[in-house]
């Protein structure tokens, strides 16, 4: 989604990669542009204080989630039901707050003129980009031709793609990966009923006679020491954003 707004629309900066809403936004920024998905838990009280900040939240279906792999680390998956559950907890507490839009990644990659007509309608602010060639303005379908995407985000996306609506099921490749994060988590299978991606648990019998796969990589919980440490450090940094926006 970063990719695609700065593709399509004329931001004054960006953050290079992942880089936190609480960090200082440079001098001179009239329309910024970040990302950094572990914000998601950790800038409601920022969010909610600073009326120039918009957030859009990305929901995927949690089986896609959790068999995402990254490319320079093929032998590990890189993320957990625990985590899915922990920022679909935060988009719920945020519900339908007008700076405050989910985009789901299903309807991005099936119908992205329709998501883009969307934020366009929600962020009436946005100028369609004027210096592509033959300054054309530039359609999220139309991703990834032309883009400039910076190196350290084209190693996290595995490679500038275009859409393509077949990566929607590729979790069906991954049955252990599902298996595993099943037993480690039951609630994963009301969760896709709750966030309407099944009607029910049939689903399941895809895993009948499947060995669950399982890794310690990324899927234990920090220790309290760690979560009061973590949570101390963004309590400080919020406050030092909201000083720095005079708020």
């Amino acid at each position: 989604m970063m990719e695609l707004l700065w593709y399509s629309y004329a931001f004054s900066g960006r953050g290079e990669h992942e880089t936190s809403l609480l960090e200082p936004v440079p001098p001179g920024q009239t329309l910024y542009l970040t990302k950094k998905p572990p914000d998601t838990m950790r800038i409601i009280r920022a969010f909610l204080r600073d009326s120039d900040t918009y957030l859009i939240a990305m929901l995927r279906d949690p089986r896609a989630v959790v068999a995402s792999r990254h490319r320079d680390r093929p032998d590990v998956y890189f993320a957990s039901f625990q985590r899915w559950r922990a920022y679909a907890a935060a988009i719920k507490r945020l519900g339908d707050h007008p700076r405050f839009k989910v985009i789901r990644f299903e309807s991005l990659i099936t119908a992205p003129e329709a998501v883009q007509a969307d934020l366009e309608a929600w962020l009436p602010f946005l100028s369609r980009c004027r210096a592509c060639p033959g300054g054309a303005s530039r359609a999220f379908a139309e991703y990834p031709e032309g883009a400039a995407v910076p190196p350290l985000a084209e190693a996290s996306l595995n490679g500038a793609r275009p859409f393509d609506a077949a990566r929607l099921d590729g979790w069906r490749s991954h049955l252990p990966r599902i298996k595993g994060q099943l037993e480690a988590h039951p609630d994963l299978a009301q969760s896709l009923i709750e966030f309407g991606y099944e009607a029910d648990d049939a689903w399941t019998a895809l895993l009948e006679g499947v060995a669950p796969y399982r890794q310690t990589y990324k899927e234990t919980s920090p220790s309290p020491w760690r979560r009061w440490e973590t949570n101390l450090r963004h309590r400080l940094k919020t406050r030092r954003y909201l000083r720095s926006r005079r708020i």
